[in-house]
C-alpha cells in the first residue's frame, strides 16, 4: 500500500482524536472531522469530507456502553457503512476502524478464562466474538462490514483495532471507574484492558502504515492481568507496547 499523506479523523473531538491530530501533526496532511464538520449519519457530507483523502481513522461512535438501539444504529451502524462506502465512493485506500475490546467483553466476564491463582488466559483476535453489550454488538458489524469491503468489493484496506481503556489521566483504570454496573470480580479485571496513550498512538500510526489489507489487532498495554493478545498487533502490524499496569 501507498503510504498516506492526507488523513482524515472522523470523532477529532474525543480524547482519542484530539490526541491522534496532534501526534501526527507536521508529518502527514491532518483533517480533524467533528460533527459538526462532516456527521456520519449524512453520507453525502462524508463525500464531501473525505475527497482527496488517503486515509480515514474512523473514531466517532456512539461509545457509551449502556447506549441504547437507536443511537447505536444510527452511529454505529448506519455511520459506519456511511464511513466505508464513502471511502469507497472517493478512493480513500485505508480505513482504520476503532472497534473495541466490548467485541468480546463476555471473555470479561467468564471465570473459565480467570482461573485461581492463575494468570488469565488469552484471547487471541481470531476467537468467536462474544459481544457483551449493543455497543460491543455494533462494533463486530464494524470488522464484518470492513472484511466484505475488503474481499468481495476489493475496495479497501480496512484494519480493526479493538481498543480497550484509554484514559484521559493516562493511568490505569480502577474498578471504580468502571463504566457498567458490573459485578464486583468483573469489575476488578479492568486494569487488564488499559491502553495507555502512548500505546494508542503508536497502534493507530502502525494501523496507518502497514502494507496488510485486513486484519483485526487488540489495543492493550502489556499490563499484569491482560487476557488478550498482543500477537497479532506485533506479526501483523509491527506494534508492541511500550506501557504496562504492574500492580
Amino acid at each position: 500500500m501507498t503510504q498516506p499523506r492526507t488523513i482524515a479523523i472522523t470523532g477529532a473531538g474525543g480524547l482519542i482524536g484530539d490526541l491522534l491530530e496532534e501526534h501526527l501533526a507536521g508529518r502527514y496532511d491532518v483533517r480533524p472531522l467533528t460533527r459538526d464538520d462532516a456527521d456520519v449519519t449524512d453520507l453525502d457530507a462524508l463525500l464531501t469530507a473525505f475527497d482527496g483523502v488517503d486515509a480515514v481513522v474512523h473514531l466517532a461512535a456512539t461509545s457509551d456502553v449502556e447506549s441504547p438501539w437507536e443511537p447505536v444504529l444510527a452511529a454505529n451502524v448506519i455511520g459506519v457503512y456511511n464511513v466505508y462506502e464513502a471511502a469507497r465512493r472517493t478512493g480513500v485506500g485505508r480505513v482504520v476502524f476503532a472497534s473495541s475490546n466490548h467485541a468480546v467483553g463476555m471473555y470479561q466476564w467468564d471465570d473459565a478464562y480467570f482461573p485461581d491463582g492463575e494468570g488469565p488466559k488469552i484471547v487471541p483476535a481470531d476467537a468467536p466474538v462474544r459481544p457483551d453489550s449493543l455497543y460491543g454488538a455494533s462494533k463486530v458489524w464494524g470488522e464484518a462490514l470492513g472484511r466484505y469491503y475488503v474481499e468481495r468489493l476489493e475496495a479497501l484496506s480496512v484494519i480493526c483495532l479493538r481498543i480497550g481503556w484509554v484514559t484521559e489521566h493516562d493511568e490505569p483504570p480502577t474498578p471504580l471507574h468502571a463504566a457498567r454496573k458490573e459485578i464486583q470480580h468483573v469489575r476488578d479485571r479492568g486494569p487488564g484492558m488499559w491502553l495507555s496513550q502512548r500505546d494508542c498512538m503508536t497502534l493507530l500510526e502502525a494501523a496507518l502504515r502497514t502494507d496488510e489489507r485486513y486484519a483485526i489487532v487488540y489495543g492493550v498495554s502489556d499490563n499484569t492481568g491482560r487476557w488478550l493478545s498482543l500477537e497479532e498487533g506485533e506479526r501483523l502490524l509491527g506494534w508492541r507496547p511500550q506501557d504496562g499496569h504492574r500492580p
